[in-house]
């Protein structure tokens, strides 16, 4: 569902609000600092479930989505 997401550029140029409307508060805690929006997904997917899956987002200077991608911590 997430990949559907990332692909579609659903998130390009939302402001905080409507990021919040879709997601809902972020739950990152102190993972992912740099990024302005953290969510945890879950295990990371594949054979060896070792570490989790994050998507993560980074405001513009214009207070917009500008960056956002899947990461593992």
């Amino acid at each position: 569902m997430v990949d559907q997401l990332v692909e579609s550029g659903q998130l390009d140029g939302l402001i905080r609000p409507q990021v919040l409307e879709l997601l809902g508060p972020p739950d990152g805690g102190p993972y992912f600092r740099d990024w302005d929006f953290v969510y945890w997904l879950g295990p990371e997917r594949g054979f060896m479930s070792i570490d989790s899956e994050w998507l993560v987002l980074r405001m513009g200077s214009d207070g917009r989505v500008s960056e956002y991608r899947v990461v593992r911590d």
